[in-house]
């Protein structure tokens, strides 16, 4: 009896459809949970969640640096949650020589699922965040707009691709007001259909250098999430820039320890 009740179990949990997804499930991506991509599914209406990261830097000629990566999230209405970000870090960061304390911008972004996966047509939700210059040398309002694609790869994984579009209109001299991107992620649960507790992460994403003249830089990254309890997951992963031309700055490595709660 346990064999099939274990297959039902499993099959459950990974057809949660978007837009009825747990506040904080191991098999529910957001972006820095612990790479960089989303994926299309929402919160559920009246779900709360709080993610907190802890990440090491240790970008390219700099000394290493660490920040603290917050986020609640408040599902508003059905197939939609709004969030509220901090990103507070001190020591080395890529970009610039300033080692000090650097609260960081405060966001506030806006989710919303269009439709969930029906034959070969994807998930597809937008995600937009306005970052507020409250962080060190921070000049004018920026803003992130993030459309995000989901779908089935083989029988147990599933692809996410994230577009992205950076706009900083009082960005200072020599740096870009506008920054394309784009985030390839690929997400495959861990020990299934055995066991349904850990979901594997890998991505691989393109992005513009922050300076006029510079060239992309090229990221990968490996993760996992695990459940450790009914509502709270832990997050593990590693980044690193492993290409870039025209001198744009990047991190050698990054690494990423996290914890959200639902309630």
């Amino acid at each position: 009896m346990k064999q099939p009740l274990i297959w039902i179990t499993a099959m459950t949990a990974a057809l949660l459809p978007a837009g009825a997804a747990l506040a904080v499930d191991h098999n529910n991506v957001d972006a820095h949970r612990p790479l960089s991509f989303d994926d299309a599914e929402s919160l559920a209406y009246r779900e709360q969640a709080l993610e907190f990261g802890l990440n090491l830097v240790w970008p390219r000629n700099r000394p290493l640096g660490a920040g603290l990566e917050g986020e609640y999230l408040y599902g508003f209405a059905r197939n939609s949650h709004a969030s509220i970000g901090f990103e507070p870090s001190i020591g080395g960061r890529a970009g610039g020589a300033d080692t000090s304390f650097d609260p960081g911008n405060v966001s506030l972004g806006l989710f919303h699922n269009f439709n969930r996966q029906y034959g070969n047509t994807p998930a597809f939700s937008l995600r937009g965040d306005v970052f507020f210059p409250t962080g060190r040398h921070a000049q004018g309002t920026a803003f992130r707009l993030r459309g995000i694609a989901s779908r089935q790869a083989g029988q147990y994984g599933r692809l996410h691709l994230n577009v992205d579009l950076t706009g900083n209109p009082g960005a200072r001299s020599g740096e870009r007001e506008f920054q394309p991107g784009l985030v390839l992620g690929y997400s495959r649960p861990i020990g299934y259909p055995t066991h349904f507790q850990t979901t594997g992460l890998a991505e691989v994403s393109v992005r513009s250098g922050e300076e006029r003249g510079t060239g992309p830089v090229i990221g990968v990254g490996i993760g996992m999430r695990r459940q450790v309890g009914n509502r709270s997951v832990v997050d593990l992963g590693i980044q690193s820039d492993v290409a870039a031309s025209g001198g744009a700055p990047r991190d050698r490595l990054r690494f990423i320890a996290g914890y959200s709660a639902g309630f």
